[in-house]
């Protein structure tokens, strides 16, 4: 508060506390009350216009209320004199009528300066509550008012039109309170003080009703006089020009609202209930009338709010439809529309295509550029492509930087077109990978999906930045040329105790590729790495004359067993397969992997975890995994006769893989020196050239060192001869 604003406060009060202990003094042909009044105001208008506030008419309004009413109490105490009222109505009656017109014409104000937009609720609301109100009011106000013979024709009006300006001004309260704007302690003194105006016009009202027209409170004067100086404090508070900032967020206290609407609903029978406490007759015309039109506000305000959530319940449907970030349709979206799109075109007997686009090293994009960066360029390429676009496709978000797009009426060759008219338009300079494909009539919607996504992955196959619509890629399921001539050799795994070939390791080889880890890592980076790794694993299964009783190693990455699509290249019966989970060149979260090795497991495949020793997370993975097979790695046990750190370090796995109840295979024994300590240290299992080469063809005796073998191999579950 300013120090002029303090000042006034401090007078105010002071003149409020005399006049609540000594009532109204006469001094000279006034009266304390008139002075105090009288200060008040011309105290406001002072400040107001030193202050100069935002929204100035809002203020002058208010004070122009309260300055009426000043003036119209010293026209009041002239026109009466000493010896009580002279006639009915004044010009008093007059000053005071237009006092309450001033204070709801600058309460009107303010609304219209806080409220962002007409807020129908909160119009209804108010007019319940002035509904409600009205009704007692005009059961013992106006209408003794209208029928007392005393009064002339001008009398009933101006004592009718108090009491329903006091309604007036309640609704315009109401209005006003519920605005969104700021809650400053400026707006807070103002609604205070037609708060208390209020008040005490209803008290007066009340006491009228009570003792007869000759009720005079002592303390209504000093409601209106704190009323008053409320208003001029409000001017000079430090809020006074916050006071019209709006603040759209900001909603009412929805509770208060309720018990406002309720009260205001139950005072027609209320009103009924206090005339039979009173003894007087209540003409049933205002309560009949009263209960009718809250109905009907109530009605109107239910409608309202049943439109809002069903406007609400619409845009929520549209968000679940939507992507968050690029506003283009999203999954489940797509899917939907999918399917309507596959039944239009067999009752239309129509062509349609679908294609998937995948932009190229986005991953690099958002590592060099942020990821905010990454989120503006997906929203640009929506944006370019959707224009770019014939009139009935529709562009989906399939998934991270992978988009869909349905091309109805458009066959395979008119649908690579279309896609392919795509890549001149993507922003930033930036490429993307594309596969389309037709949808057969009488196939599932899918299926087409499916071929799309093959296509895509020949498109990155072939170098990235092309659009591929090739059947013949389709038919073979995506897989890279190189992929395609891959075989598998074989090397034994052997029993450390006493030779017996208790399984085999499937080794790919590709031809004219010698690094088969970093094909298979150019796989994952192109996206086709999951179905490289199906069509190994059926290729192993695939071998025939497996020996009875022995176990199939096979080699899987966790990136892996996380893709659908491996799965569904996988046999259901994985009896006597133990799946290898590799380390792999990134870190990895293992116990994401629990729900596949468990999955792997209800196929009947056995867990091994392969190359302990050679990577970071060895700890982590078997902790995690909980393999039935732990491998140690060939770099670890190469020498390790000749190496006590390297030999204890095995030892641990071997007590590491006994706390889970796993067996140790030792890989890359080459001598009888290693093999020698390894069985001493425990490790039930080996492999390595020693043992075994890889051949195409099967070991089936138990082995002596140096490769040879003979004999019959074992029975049963090959991995209970491994038992220490």
């Amino acid at each position: 508060m300013t120090r002029s604003g303090a000042l006034a406060s401090v007078c105010l009060l002071l003149g409020l506390a005399v006049y609540a202990v000594l009532g109204p003094v006469p001094l000279g042909w006034v009266d304390l009350y008139v002075v105090v009044s009288g200060g008040a105001v011309a105290l406001g208008w002072w400040q107001l216009e030193r202050r100069a506030p935002q929204q100035p008419w809002a203020w002058r309004w208010l004070l122009a209320g309260y300055t009426a009413w000043v003036v119209g109490d010293l026209v009041w105490t002239w026109e009466n004199g000493p010896d009580g009222p002279q006639w009915f109505p004044g010009v008093a009656d007059v000053l005071y009528l237009l006092g309450y017109v001033g204070l709801g014409a600058g309460a009107m104000v303010m609304v219209r300066v806080r409220a962002t937009a007409r807020d129908r609720t909160a119009v209804l609301d108010a007019v319940v509550v002035a509904v409600g109100v009205a009704v007692p009011t005009v059961a013992f106000l106006v209408q003794p008012a209208a029928a007392d013979a005393d009064l002339s024709t001008a009398g009933k009006v101006v004592a009718s039109a108090y009491p329903l300006l006091d309604v007036f001004l309640l609704a315009v309260l109401a209005r006003l309170l519920t605005t969104p704007g700021a809650r400053t302690p400026a707006f807070g003194l103002l609604a205070g003080s037609l708060v208390l105006t209020f008040c005490a016009d209803a008290a007066w009202n009340a006491g009228v009703v009570l003792r007869g027209d000759d009720f005079v409170s002592r303390w209504t004067d000093v409601g209106w006089l704190a009323a008053y100086s409320m208003l001029t404090v409000a001017v000079g508070s430090r809020g006074l020009h916050d006071l019209a900032e709006r603040q759209p967020g900001r909603q009412g206290d929805a509770r208060l609202r309720l018990v406002a609407l309720g009260a205001a609903s139950a005072l027609p029978g209320l009103t009924l209930a206090a005339g039979a406490a009173l003894g007087r007759e209540v003409a049933w015309w205002p309560v009949a009338a009263g209960v009718v039109v809250l109905s009907s506000l109530v009605l109107a305000r239910m409608a309202g709010m049943l439109e809002r959530v069903r406007a609400q319940a619409v845009q929520l449907s549209a968000l679940a439809r939507v992507d968050g970030l690029t506003g283009a349709p999203n999954r489940r979206t797509w899917d939907h529309e999918l399917s309507r799109a596959c039944a239009h075109a067999a009752e239309h007997r129509e062509p349609l295509a679908v294609g998937l686009l995948d932009l190229d090293r986005f991953k690099r994009y958002n590592d060099r550029h942020g990821h905010q960066a990454g989120d503006r360029l997906l929203v640009a390429a929506v944006s370019a492509w959707s224009d770019a676009l014939p009139e009935r496709a529709m562009l989906a978000r399939y998934g991270g930087e992978e988009f869909a797009v349905l091309l109805p009426g458009l066959d395979l060759e008119a649908g690579r077109l279309a896609v392919d008219r795509l890549r001149g338009t993507t922003p930033q300079g930036q490429t993307f990978s594309a596969g389309v494909a037709a949808w057969l009539p009488g196939t599932e919607p899918g299926a087409a999906v499916a071929a799309a996504d093959a296509a895509l992955y020949e498109a990155k196959r072939r170098g990235r930045d092309r659009v591929v619509a090739d059947p013949a890629a389709v038919r073979a399921g995506g897989l890279p040329r190189w992929a395609e001539g891959a075989r598998v050799v074989l090397q034994p795994v052997v029993d450390a105790r006493d030779g017996r070939v208790i399984g085999h390791e499937a080794l790919a080889r590709l031809p004219g590729l010698p690094d088969v880890a970093g094909a298979l890592l150019g796989a994952h980076e192109d996206g086709v790495g999951d179905l490289v790794e199906a069509h190994l694993v059926r290729l192993a299964l695939q071998v025939p004359g497996r020996p009875p009783g022995t176990s199939l190693f096979v080699n899987v990455s966790p990136a892996a067993v996380a893709s659908r699509r491996f799965w569904d290249g996988l046999p259901a019966d994985l009896d006597g397969v133990v799946v290898e989970l590799v380390e792999e060149h990134v870190g990895r979260d293992w116990s994401t992997q629990r729900r596949a090795v468990q999955a792997l497991r209800e196929r009947g495949a056995r867990i091994a975890v392969d190359d302990l020793g050679a990577g970071s997370g060895d700890l982590g993975r078997v902790l995690a995994v909980r393999p039935d097979v732990v491998k140690v790695d060939r770099g670890v046990v190469h020498g390790c006769h000749a190496d006590e750190a390297r030999l204890e370090l095995v030892r641990l796995v071997v007590q590491l893989a006994a706390a889970v109840g796993a067996r140790v295979c030792a890989e890359g024994v080459e001598d009888d020196a290693d093999l020698e300590v390894l069985r001493e240290v425990g490790v039930q299992l080996v492999q390595g050239y020693h043992l075994g080469v890889p051949s195409p063809r099967w070991v089936t005796g138990p082995v002596v060192p140096g490769g040879a073998a003979g004999g019959e191999g074992p029975v049963g579950d090959p991995l209970a001869h491994a038992s220490t």
